[in-house]
């Protein structure tokens, strides 16, 4: 969008869509609040006193870091914690338009404009030059990333955890973040490679530029985790976050996943340095006792340690032959046996990874749960958005055909008001 002139030698605080002399609005997307946004400084510092910007304002705060400013320097980051938070429900949805044509995909400023607070009070997307779609609710937003089962919100979803491997400084690196596995593959003196031993994720190519750039290699990714903290079900066990950490080695970068705030402080005194969190997984439980603490098709997963690479590694259960010789904790008294997660299989075929349809409540033996006569991975897509909010009939992978939730753990999943509301 372009930005209005300053009025009166004052800044307005907006760059809301004027009109062009050529015809028709420069088109906005958006709104967030820009004008006397109260947030964090840079303490006793005042960025322009004239537009009462900065540590001191309002009144005698200086030194605190905390005042006042004016301009979309305080909306722009509003808008990117939002589309942060749909990015961390799903990683793998691209991009796209707010409203795309017959054949785009949805996406996530689809998303954004069709849950404003305007959009869901019409009833669909409008759009003006002063506000273009409206203002963002992130809550609504959230839950169209999350989608549907059973006719329910789904508290969870699974994603994979792409594994990259660094032969020359013998390091591996775990990210649920595409952007974060392209940069790994590319940008290294010594670039990293995903193993071709693991499992190509359904569908989904890493993001990248066809006029400029060759095709990237197919993502894959061994393991599956958690996207967020909600456990899907009451009595399996907690979630536990994946934190990335990372230090200088020679030659290169090491990178290692912790779960603690004790294990954060460990490794920070050991030259880490904290980045971000890399999805969750389900804390250890007493499953020899408590069986159903364990979700089912969830395996023990660790992380080891190999002394003569000096690098840790994480990995299933199921993994563990090929990695033989990570044999001992990562650190002294820290724990080899992280949680749980879930391996990259796809029992009935159908696109959509056992992960995904254990957690959301499918039935990962049979390719159409409710017998509609439509895929579970066509109604509740890996990498896309499952519907429009405005849709007039949605996908329910759990609701319809000759079955509806019978043969789906859903109707278990959403009993005695463990859901988020129905809207």
């Amino acid at each position: 969008p372009n930005s209005p002139p300053y009025v009166g030698g004052i800044e307005c605080g907006s760059n809301w869509s004027f009109h062009i002399a050529a015809g028709g609005y420069d088109h906005q997307e958006v709104m967030a609040s820009a004008e006397s946004v109260y947030s964090t400084t840079y303490p006793g510092y005042n960025w322009v006193s004239a537009l009462q910007c900065g540590d001191q304002f309002p009144g005698p705060s200086w030194g605190n870091g905390y005042g006042l400013c004016t301009g979309t320097s305080m909306s722009a980051p509003q808008i990117s914690g939002i589309v942060g938070l749909l990015r961390s429900v799903n990683s793998l949805v691209v991009t796209s338009v707010s409203e795309p044509s017959v054949g785009q995909p949805l996406g996530l400023r689809t998303v954004l404009a069709q849950t404003t607070n305007e959009a869901r009070t019409a009833g669909g997307t409008t759009w003006n030059p002063t506000l273009g779609y409206g203002h963002p609710d992130a809550a609504a937003a959230v839950r169209v990333m999350l989608g549907k089962v059973a006719g329910a919100v789904v508290r969870n979803r699974a994603t994979p955890l792409f594994r990259l491997y660094n032969s020359f400084t013998h390091d591996y690196a775990d990210t649920i973040s595409p952007q974060y596995a392209t940069s790994l593959l590319i940008t290294q003196t010594h670039d990293y490679a995903l193993p071709s031993t693991a499992i190509p994720v359904p569908g989904y190519t890493f993001p990248y530029d066809p006029a400029h750039e060759t095709a990237p290699p197919i993502a894959r990714a061994p393991v599956y985790v958690l996207a967020t903290e909600f456990k899907p079900r009451a009595e399996w066990s907690d979630l536990l976050p994946l934190y990335l950490m990372d230090r200088p080695k020679a030659g290169g970068t090491d990178y290692m996943l912790v779960t603690s705030a004790a294990e954060i402080q460990a490794a920070h005194m050991a030259g880490y340095n904290l980045r971000t969190i890399q999805g969750y997984i389900f804390k250890p439980c007493d499953d020899a006792h408590y069986p159903t603490c364990v979700p089912p098709g969830a395996h023990k997963f660790y992380r080891k340690f190999n002394a003569s690479l000096s690098d840790c590694a994480t990995f299933l259960d199921t993994e563990a032959s090929s990695f033989s010789t990570y044999s001992t904790a990562c650190a002294a008294g820290s724990t080899t046996m992280l949680g749980y997660a879930y391996p990259a299989l796809d029992t009935d075929g159908d696109g959509l990874p056992d992960a995904v349809e254990c957690v959301i409540g499918t039935d990962p033996t049979h390719a159409d749960s409710d017998g509609d006569g439509i895929s579970d991975a066509v109604e509740f897509p890996l990498i896309g958005i499952q519907t429009s909010p405005f849709a007039p009939n949605p996908p329910d992978p759990c609701r319809g055909g000759t079955y509806g939730a019978s043969r789906c753990g859903a109707d278990d999943i959403f009993k005695n008001g463990f859901q988020y509301p129905v809207d």
